[in-house]
């Protein structure tokens, strides 16, 4: 698993303040046995620049973003949007600082962890097996919901179609037969034939 980690430079500054370093994090998920990250590979990624993230292929199984910042800004927020709607890998996100109606934008989808306040870096295996759990459970409702208003649209496609034979004077029965027929001998679903004549 590769493990991206953001920590913006506020979020530094505070740490030295309190005399940790961000260190302390890369250690305390370097030493965690159950993530088989060794020291000496790129498992755990250190990012300087959020835009890196966007160009590099990214996999919902294998990726796992941890988020640090000491202020949630707008711009984190779209960010964050962002990458979820094109590359959605599992995110925890962590803030001293934040605006419940941006935080609530971002967790909406349900498929982000969010964590305010101090995180203490021994916690960070159990939050990234929450994280993944969650991302693994929300993105299974995500899916639940693009397949029944795929469902829904054909139904519809398929009640529209239905009634074009009707008008022509033919019964639901009949209709429904004609374009089951018509699917048959074209070797394809009614869906698709429904789509095709729609």
């Amino acid at each position: 698993m590769r493990i991206f980690t953001w920590l913006d430079p506020l979020f530094c500054q505070t740490l030295e303040s309190r005399g940790q370093t961000p260190d302390n994090y890369q250690y305390a998920l370097r030493s965690i046995p159950e993530m088989n990250v060794s020291s000496d590979c790129n498992d755990i990624i250190s990012l300087t620049s959020l835009r890196a993230l966007e160009s590099m292929p990214l996999s919902a199984k294998d990726d796992q973003l941890l988020f640090f910042t000491a202020s949630l800004t707008e711009q984190d927020i779209c960010f964050l949007l962002r990458l979820l709607r094109f590359s959605a890998i599992p995110m925890i996100v962590n803030a001293a600082h934040w605006q419940d109606e941006g935080v609530s934008r971002l967790l909406e989808c349900g498929r982000v962890t969010f964590v305010p306040g101090e995180l203490d870096p021994q916690r960070l295996l159990s939050i990234i097996q929450l994280s993944r759990l969650r991302f693994s459970l929300a993105s299974e409702q995500v899916n639940k919901m693009i397949a029944l208003e795929s469902s829904l649209q054909a139904q519809k496609l398929l009640a529209k179609a239905k009634a074009e034979l009707q008008r022509l004077g033919l019964s639901e029965s009949e209709a429904h037969n004609i374009l089951q027929k018509q699917a048959m001998e074209r070797g394809i679903s009614i869906e698709k034939l429904v789509h095709q004549l729609v």
